[in-house]
């Protein structure tokens, strides 16, 4: 563990940046919503982007914001409705991004306690925790060691899910 983190707020817009910059070989992205990670930079799609045409895999998994997850947890979250709308928001920032080799798109069903944020061999890991929005929760940065531990466990947990992944496309009815 590099470092651990009282609220996701709290973890340094340059860290961030710096992840998401840095990352050269692999990013994946697992959560209900996460438009923040869309917003460090004013150019991070093109930044995505030409990551992918440097041989960079990108992968975001969204939560499906029609499925019964999303509207449980928007009621844990007292969020009053708006969890979906988030996720469409975020969906809508990668337009043009969904039809770049390398970058994948996808909807997810799953039951999450946690969102990780995967850069290379850094992470950052958010536990949830119950009547507390995303920003809110705990954040964890990690660092890959061995192909043993924390890390593989969240790294593992992310193909997992992309196993059940549906891919989304742009002007879909989401």
């Amino acid at each position: 563990m590099i470092g651990a983190y009282a609220h996701r707020a709290d973890v340094p817009r340059d860290l961030w940046a710096s992840l998401l910059l840095g990352a050269t070989e692999q990013i994946d992205l697992v959560g209900y919503a996460y438009p923040f990670i869309l917003e460090l930079l004013p150019d991070a799609t093109r930044q995505l982007a030409d990551k992918c045409r440097r041989g960079a895999r990108v992968r975001m998994a969204f939560a499906d914001p029609d499925c019964s997850h999303v509207a449980e947890r928007d009621n844990l979250e007292q969020m009053g409705g708006t969890l979906a709308g988030r996720i469409r928001n975020a969906l809508n920032m990668l337009g043009p991004l969904a039809y770049v080799d390398g970058f994948s798109i996808g909807l997810h069903a799953v039951h999450l306690y946690n969102a990780t944020f995967r850069f290379d061999n850094q992470m950052v890991v958010t536990p949830y925790l119950v009547r507390a929005r995303g920003y809110q929760h705990p954040a964890l940065h990690l660092r890959q060691l061995s192909s043993h531990g924390i890390f593989a466990s969240f790294a593992d947990q992310t193909e997992q899910i992309w196993e059940t992944v549906t891919p989304y496309t742009p002007g879909s009815n989401q």
